[in-house]
């Protein structure tokens, strides 16, 4: 038998994984500033930002379906 977490429980982890997704992106950010990554890495980290900001953009309109079924 598998239960469904409670939405309280989901809000709190999706802002969790909002606060982790920030601060892996100032992370590759301040990675790639420093000028020290070759190119094509820097580049990489660039896409890896988009992603982080695409799971950032998902999980806010989460939280604004679920603050709303509160």
């Amino acid at each position: 038998m598998t239960f469904k977490k409670s939405i309280k429980t989901q809000i709190k982890e999706a802002e969790l994984e909002i606060d982790d997704c920030i601060e892996a992106k100032e992370v590759l950010d301040n990675a790639i500033k420093c000028g020290f990554l070759f190119d094509k890495h820097s580049l990489e980290c660039q896409k890896w930002i988009k992603e982080y900001d695409y799971r950032i953009d998902y999980l806010k309109n989460f939280l604004e379906g679920a603050y709303n079924e509160q």
